[in-house]
């Protein structure tokens, strides 16, 4: 009986997570960050099914969260997301509602944002490169 209960949730999470693979973001534990080509400890990368990259670090002196999305290419702070830690996050739409990032440099903010299935590449807000290897 309990090994029904448990195999009937499962293929209920499984179902859930293929309707709504836009909005789940699983966590990549081989994706390497690298911010002025020096690769980047405690930041941990969330990809979900269309590449859409959730980069998220909580302790530091600096806590942040960036998400590039294909549709837009721009990186920008996601508004609602729902995070089980180190795991898994849930955004409120297909394509997450997100906040411009502060730019803290001169001029107009140009994200120079590259998208491919290997690599995601961007300028962050204080004119720091961003490259996210995937795997």
């Amino acid at each position: 009986m309990v090994k029904s209960i448990l195999i009937l949730a499962f293929v209920v999470i499984l179902g859930l997570i293929i309707i709504n693979r836009q909005r789940v973001y699983l966590r990549d534990p081989l994706a390497t960050v690298y911010r002025n080509e020096v690769e980047q400890s405690g930041v941990q990368v969330f990809q979900n099914y269309s590449n859409d990259v959730l980069l998220e670090q909580d302790g530091g002196d600096h806590p942040y969260r960036i998400l590039v999305q294909d549709w837009s290419e721009i990186p920008a702070t996601p508004v609602n997301l729902i995070c089980i830690r180190w795991m898994a996050c849930l955004a409120s739409d297909d394509r997450a509602p997100t906040l411009p990032l502060e730019w803290k440099g001169n001029g107009k903010y140009d994200a120079r944002a590259t998208m491919t299935n290997k690599e995601v590449s961007f300028v962050d807000a204080d004119g720091s490169r961003v490259r996210v290897q995937l795997r």
